[in-house]
C-alpha cells in the first residue's frame, strides 16, 4: 500500500504581515514617544540644596518644547512665570521671601509638550532656604568672598585674581557676578563669575585698556563701564584714565561707546526703567540716554557725583555744590572758638531731587551748613539713606554719619552717631528691613574698613566682616 502524505495547510500569508507591521508600528510608536516625550532635564535651585537665597528663583529646564507645566510649592509662594524663547526653560518667581532657614518642597504634578505628548508621572524635589546674603571685597586679597548672615557662616572666596578686583555687578537673577578684574600692565578686564559654582570665565577682554565700573542693566542683558585709555607717565609705565562709557551686549557681542566722541564720560547708572545715565565731566552734566532711540536728557551738575534714581525712574536725587557768602575758611594749623552759626566752610553740598524730565529741583538738605553725598533709595522708594557732616561751628565732624528722611526730605534722621568714624557704601537689603555699609575710623590711617549691618531705623548696628569694602546683598 503506497504511504500516504499529508501536507500541512495554509492560510493565508496576508495577517501575519498585518501584524508584523502592527508590532513594528507599535515597537516605533513606543519608541517615539520614549524619545519625544517631555522630561525634567534640570532644576533650579539643585534638589536638596541648602543656604538657597530667600529670593531665589525657580529654573525648570525640559527636554521638549512645553505648552504647559503644572507646578506648585510648599509654602505656596509661586509669582510670576516666564518661558525662554524656545519654551524649554520655565522661570518662576517668588511672590515673596521664602522663608528663611526652613525647607521649600516643590512639585512637578504634569504638564504637555507643545507635540501633546504628557509629563508622566508626579515629581518632588526640595530645598533649604537660608539666611540672606552678601558679596564683599576682601581687602588683604581684594578677592570677592560671600558670606551668609547665618550665626557662625565662614566667609566663601568667588574669585582668586591675582591683581584683585576693582569693582563689580550681580546680575538681577542672582547667578552671577560681572567684576573688573586687573592685570600687571594696570590695565582691567571684564570676568564673570558663577556665585554658586564659583567658576570664573572672560567676559569682555580689553587689552591695552582698563574696562572698570561694570554695572548690569535691569533685565541683565547689558553691561555698562568704564573704558579707561592709557596715558604714558615720565618712568615710562602708563596710567589709565580718560574714561569713556561703553555698553557691552553679551548675546550679540556688540560693544559700543555712548555719549558724545571726544568727551570724558564715567560712572554709569541704570534708571529702572532701562535708561542709561552717566556723568559727562566735559558737559558737568549727567546724561540719560535712551538706549533704543539714542535720545537724551541732561541733568546739571557740578559735584560730579551720579547720584540716585527713584524706584519710578522719575527723580535723580544728587548732591549739589552750594557755595556760602562770607564763610569763615580755616586752615589746618588755624584754631578759633566759634558761636552761633559761625560757619568753618565757604562751600558744601546739599542734596536735590531734579525731576528728570524737566529739571525741576527741589533742596532735600534744608537750610543748614552741611555736607550731604552719597544718597540711596530704598528698594520701595519710602526712604533715602545718605550721608552727611557737619561743617557748622563745633559740631564739626571728620566723619560722616549716617541719616535716613522720607524721599521729599522730611522725617529726617542721624541713624548713626560716631564723629571720628566715616561712613560710605550704603546697601539696603532687597526687603529694605537692613543695611549695609563701611565703616572707617577717619582719624586713623592704618585703620581696616569694616562692614557692618544695622536695621532699617538705625538699630542692631553691628560689626559682619573686617578688612573688608565693597558689600552687596545677593538678590
Amino acid at each position: 500500500m503506497p504511504a500516504m502524505r499529508f501536507r500541512r495547510q495554509t492560510g493565508p500569508r496576508w495577517p501575519r504581515i498585518i501584524f508584523l507591521l502592527s508590532l513594528v508600528l507599535a515597537i516605533a510608536a513606543l519608541g517615539g514617544f520614549v524619545w519625544l516625550r517631555p522630561e525634567v532635564v534640570s532644576v533650579s535651585p539643585a534638589p536638596g540644596a541648602v543656604d538657597v537665597s530667600p529670593y531665589a528663583r525657580l529654573r525648570f529646564t525640559f527636554s521638549q518644547p512645553m505648552e504647559t507645566a503644572v507646578i506648585t510649592s510648599e509654602p505656596e509662594n509661586l509669582g510670576e512665570l516666564s518661558w525662554n524663547d524656545t519654551f524649554t526653560e520655565l522661570t518662576l518667581q517668588p511672590r515673596n521671601a521664602w522663608p528663611r532657614e526652613q525647607t521649600v518642597t516643590l512639585r512637578l504634578s504634569g504638564g504637555r509638550s507643545r507635540l501633546g505628548l504628557p509629563l508622566l508621572g508626579e515629581q518632588m524635589w526640595t530645598f533649604t532656604v537660608g539666611a540672606e546674603r552678601l558679596i564683599y571685597v576682601d581687602a588683604a586679597s581684594n578677592n570677592l568672598y560671600i558670606v551668609s548672615l547665618a550665626d557662625g557662616a565662614q566667609p566663601r572666596a568667588l574669585t582668586a585674581e591675582p591683581f584683585g578686583v576693582n569693582e563689580y555687578s550681580v546680575k538681577p537673577n542672582g547667578q552671577s557676578i560681572v567684576y573688573s578684574a586687573g592685570r600687571e600692565d594696570g590695565g582691567a578686564d571684564l570676568r564673570q563669575v558663577d556665585i554658586e559654582t564659583g567658576e570664573t570665565q572672560n567676559f569682555l577682554p580689553c587689552p591695552g585698556t582698563a574696562c572698570r565700573a561694570p554695572v548690569f542693566s535691569p533685565d541683565g542683558r547689558r553691561v555698562a563701564y568704564e573704558r579707561q585709555l592709557p596715558t604714558p607717565t615720565a618712568d615710562g609705565s602708563a596710567d589709565f584714565g580718560n574714561a569713556r562709557v561703553f555698553v557691552f551686549t553679551p548675546e550679540s557681542g556688540a560693544d559700543e561707546p555712548v555719549g558724545e566722541v571726544g568727551n570724558q564720560t564715567r560712572t554709569p547708572r541704570w534708571a529702572p526703567d532701562g535708561r542709561l545715565s552717566f556723568y559727562d565731566a566735559t558737559r558737568q552734566a549727567i546724561v540719560v540716554r535712551n538706549i533704543t532711540d539714542g535720545s537724551a536728557t541732561f541733568v546739571p551738575n557740578d559735584s560730579g557725583e551720579m547720584g540716585a534714581w527713584s524706584p519710578d525712574s522719575q527723580f535723580i536725587v544728587l548732591p549739589q555744590i552750594v557755595l556760602q557768602e562770607n564763610a569763615l575758611v580755616l586752615s589746618p594749623t588755624q584754631q578759633i572758638t566759634l558761636t552761633g552759626s559761625a560757619s568753618v566752610a565757604g562751600f558744601y553740598s546739599h542734596l536735590q531731587r531734579v525731576t528728570v524730565a524737566t529739571n525741576a529741583a527741589v533742596n532735600l538738605s534744608g537750610e543748614t551748613v552741611v555736607e550731604d553725598a552719597a544718597p540711596v533709595y530704598s528698594w520701595r522708594g519710602e526712604w533715602l539713606i545718605f550721608a552727611r557732616r557737619e561743617l557748622n561751628g563745633v559740631t564739626w565732624t571728620p566723619g560722616r554719619q549716617l541719616w535716613r528722611m522720607r524721599p521729599d526730605g522730611s522725617e529726617a534722621r542721624a541713624l548713626t552717631a560716631e564723629p571720628l568714624f566715616a561712613h560710605s557704601a550704603v546697601r539696603w537689603s532687597p526687603d529694605d528691613t537692613q543695611v549695609a555699609f563701611m565703616r572707617l575710623d577717619a582719624t586713623d590711617p592704618t585703620a581696616q574698613p569694616e562692614i557692618w549691618l544695622m536695621t532699617a531705623d538705625g538699630a542692631n548696628a553691628r560689626m559682619w566682616v573686617k578688612n573688608a569694602y565693597l558689600p552687596e546683598w545677593l538678590p
